[in-house]
Parts: structure tokens; sequence; C-alpha cells
């Protein structure tokens, strides 16, 4: 990460804003989201259309994906897609779809398979994706195997983290994620691997969710004993970053981590003395730590109904029971923080379709939730957005 922002260095922007006591100057007032936006089921279709369908998802970390013939079920929103590691050692994504009938190829959410053998009338396909073999293949007219392969889905990786694009136009994902990159090229990614998955249904949208983590306003409330002590939230900075994503930095109450080890070797003096949180458009979020962090994806399921998959990742201990008693306690108390947060979203979500609150308010500190809803109306185009619906523009500008 760099450590400049701007003219300062990252230091000397979070004393600043510790300082600060009137509403930043160079930020413009920020307008009254509309709440409908949380709720309205034409505006969940065109979100569901133009920004999960066409834009990188994080689907799989290559942790989950050791061997030849690892595969993991990507499986939201109504998709189903395999994610595997090929004979070549090649990471492909095809839809778990039988070309024949369309039953799916595998029903475990991960496994090792050499082969993809249809459950239903056994065809069978290679790791590449190729159309191998069909029973009774005499039975079919003109049947040309060549012409059947499995149908593959755009699958990119970065820095062990594999994504997914249902859209053949999007630009690569190294394009994409270049501006979120650049702020964690010196934290330790790779060093990293998947050690506890936790995922919970939640009745609500998933922006109702997300915005939970998109602010520090709340933790002095709502974490007063768990996370609090830790970060000084007055020195919170949002520096919004090129395609929707965003970076948070704030000062470290003492001690590299929140957690009970150290684990700073090889960090640059940024993530030991600040904590780094990056959101990630649409739907990710993480705040980097060295002794492990959460990575987490909020997937709709529906206007009101939406999954949070926490992906609890970090180094792997070299005693293999000290490993697992680390991450069982590091996975408890992770649970123990989002509960805190979990139980306020239905009556957020409540509010919002009982048209009791019509308008969101946002503070400076809340900027990012702004700054990413203007992403959306940009991924889908203002025009199809009911007027009522849009957000007003004021970060974005005119792009």
């Amino acid at each position: 990460m760099a450590g400049q922002d701007g003219d300062i260095t990252l230091f000397e922007a979070v004393e600043l804003e510790r300082q600060r006591t009137s509403y930043p100057s160079d930020l413009p007032a920020l307008p009254d989201l509309p709440s409908a936006r949380y709720f309205d089921p034409d505006f969940h279709k065109l979100e569901m259309e133009h920004v999960f369908g066409k834009t990188w998802l994080y689907a799989a970390h290559v942790s989950e994906l050791p061997d030849k013939g690892s595969y993991k079920l990507f499986e939201q929103m109504g998709l189903s897609v395999i994610v595997s590691r090929g004979e070549d050692d090649t990471i492909r994504a095809f839809r778990n779809v039988c070309r024949h009938r369309g039953a799916a190829l595998v029903t475990e959410p991960s496994g090792k398979a050499r082969r993809f053998v249809c459950p239903y009338h056994a065809w069978g396909y290679a790791s590449d994706g190729e159309l191998k073999s069909v029973p009774e293949a005499h039975n079919f007219a003109c049947l040309d195997k060549a012409e059947k392969p499995l149908l593959q889905v755009r699958c990119e990786e970065w820095r062990g983290f594999i994504f997914i694009n249902q859209d053949d136009a999007a630009e690569p994902l190294a394009d994409f994620l270049k501006p979120y990159a650049e702020q964690v090229a010196t934290f330790p990614l790779e060093e990293m691997s998947v050690k506890r998955v936790l995922a919970t249904e939640l009745d609500c949208n998933w922006k109702t969710a997300y915005d939970n983590f998109l602010e520090i306003y709340h933790v002095g409330t709502v974490h007063a004993a768990t996370i609090a002590p830790f970060l000084d939230s007055k020195s919170f900075v949002v520096r919004p970053l090129a395609n929707g994503h965003g970076r948070f930095t704030t000062s470290k109450r003492g001690g590299t981590s929140m957690f009970k080890t150290e684990g700073d070797a090889g960090l640059s003096e940024e993530f030991k003395r600040l904590t780094v949180a990056m959101p990630r458009f649409p739907n990710g979020f993480t705040a980097l730590d060295p002794a492990g962090f959460n990575w987490m994806n909020f997937w709709p399921a529906g206007p009101d109904r939406m999954i949070v998959v926490s992906t609890l990742m970090g180094r792997t201990l070299e005693d293999e029971e000290a490993d697992r008693a680390y991450w069982d306690q590091f996975a408890e108390f992770q649970k123990a923080i989002l509960a805190e947060d979990m139980g306020l979203f239905a009556s957020l979500q409540r509010s919002y379709e009982q048209r009791e609150l019509t308008e969101l308010v946002l503070s400076c500190q809340e900027q990012h939730i702004q700054w990413y809803n203007e992403h959306i109306d940009l991924a889908i185009g203002p025009d199809a957005i009911a007027p009522e619906l849009r957000m007003t523009r004021v970060l974005t500008g005119n792009r």
C-alpha cells in the first residue's frame, strides 16, 4: 500500500481526521438516500441484471482447490457454478449443467473429481470441460461431442482470490481491481489460506447489511466491548477508489492486531499501525489484520433476503492442534462481533418497507454508502431507474 495519500502520509491523514471538529470542507453535502432502493422489486431486478450479472464476483480461493481435480461450487443468487482445478493445473469455472438435459453435474459443495459425470444419464466431461463420453451415442442423430462442452464462465485470479463474471464483454479482472490492488500491494495475501467459512441468511436487503460495514459511526455503541477498545474511531479516514471500491484507515489504539497474536512479520508500517479496511464493489468487504481477517461477501437472495458469507483467512500455524485451536477461537470472536450487528438488520428493513423511513441520512463517515450506490446507478444506467429511486450524484459527477 502506498505510504502517501495525496501530499500527506496516511499517518498524517488519520491525525488530521482525529482533530477535525467540523464537516470536511472538501466533501459535498451528502443528499438523503431513497430507502425504497432497499426493497423495491424492480430496482432489485436491475441490480441483478446490470450489477451482479456484469461485475466480477468472488467465488473461491486457491487454497480451497489444493489438488488437480479439486472443485468448489459457487451457489448464490440462483447460480450454480463449478470452480475447479483441471488436470493441467488451470482453474476454470463451468455452469453446473449437463449439456444433455440440464441436470446438475455435482451436488456436493466441494470435493475432488477428475471427470464430471452426470448422475442422470452419465454423460462424462473432462476437467477442461470437453465432452468425452455419451452412453449409447448411436441413438443421437448428428451428435458432435466437440460441440457440447460444458458451458464456461469467465474466471480469473488475483493474488489467490478467484473471481467469476457472467459478462463476456467485461473488462479484465486486473483492470477492475487495479485501484483496489494498489492499496494492498504490501500485505502478504499469498501467505493466507481459508481457515473457516461462516454463512448466515438474513431477513433484509443485501445493502441493509452491507452498509453496516461501511462506516465506523456505530462501533462505539454496537461494539463497545469487542471492537471499539482497539480502534480510534475519530481517526476514521475514507478514501473513494475508482470502480466503486474504497479504502478506510483507522488508527489502532495499541498493538498490531486486536487478536491474541502479533503476526506482523514482514508487514509495512501502515498495516502495523493502522487498521486498513477495504470495501470492494459491488458486495465485498474486509479489514486486513496480520492475525487473520474476515473476507466478507453480501449476496442478494431477493429484495428482502440476503446471505452474508464470512471467509476467515490467515496463516497456518506449524502445529496442527494449535492451528485448529487458534482458528476455532478466531471464528468464535468473529461470530460474537457479527451477532452484535445482525440483530439490527431486520428492524432496519422493516422501517424501510413500511415506509416509516423514506430516506436515509448520511454523515461524512458514511460517505462510502453514497459512493457505491452512485456506482450501482452508473452500472445500471440512471435512465433505467425510476426517478424517485435514483441517487443524487454528488461524488461521481456526470460520468
